[in-house]
């Protein structure tokens, strides 16, 4: 029985998980945009917000939204991550979805900074309905460089809203050398 329960503390205690994480994982439950976020306005005095509506959420009861109020074409706002160390495999991944009718977004990325302009490479061109869709971005080119990824919304019809913005990778558990060694003992 002792060699059980000392195998046991063994395997407990050696068999740790490496784990790969996501670097941004924001759902903006917060209440607000977080502070190590970036917002470019469009020109209008409508920008990115933390929008409490659980009916709308994707998860939760936030997200983030931009909206404006008077006419169409006036969009061109810009939602940046933080800079984030692209480790091989990463993904950039979140749901958008616009309030209604439907709404034209770019996904973006820049290896040099947060201004518009640094923003030379397009991911994708979306237009986007009025449900929620996943769209994810496989970072592994740019493995090693440091980004900023950003959601650029024109305005078409009214509002966009975007939740479980994520930068990383799922964890995972991947089988430590003394475990491996544990189980082939054992076996």
């Amino acid at each position: 029985m002792k060699g059980f329960v000392l195998l046991l503390a063994i395997v407990l205690v050696s068999a740790p998980m490496a784990l790969a994480d996501w670097s941004v994982d924001e759902g903006f439950e917060g209440g607000g945009i977080p502070a190590s976020w970036t917002i470019i306005s469009g020109g209008d005095t409508d920008d990115w917000f933390a929008y409490n509506n659980s009916g709308y959420a994707h998860t939760g009861d936030w997200m983030a939204a931009v909206a404006y109020y008077s006419s169409a074409g006036a969009g061109n706002d810009w939602l940046i991550t933080p800079q984030v160390t692209v480790s091989p495999a990463d993904m950039f991944e979140f749901y958008a979805r616009s309030w209604y009718g439907t709404e034209d977004f770019e996904v973006r990325l820049s290896t040099t900074g947060t201004a518009a302009g640094d923003f030379t490479v397009e991911l994708d061109a979306v237009t986007v309905g009025s449900s929620y869709v996943k769209y994810q971005y496989d970072l592994t080119p740019y493995a090693g460089e440091n980004c900023y990824l950003a959601i650029v919304w024109f305005n078409n019809d009214y509002a966009m809203l975007v939740d479980d913005v994520r930068v990383g990778q799922e964890p995972s558990p991947v089988e430590s050398a003394t475990w491996t060694a544990i189980k082939a003992t054992y076996r």
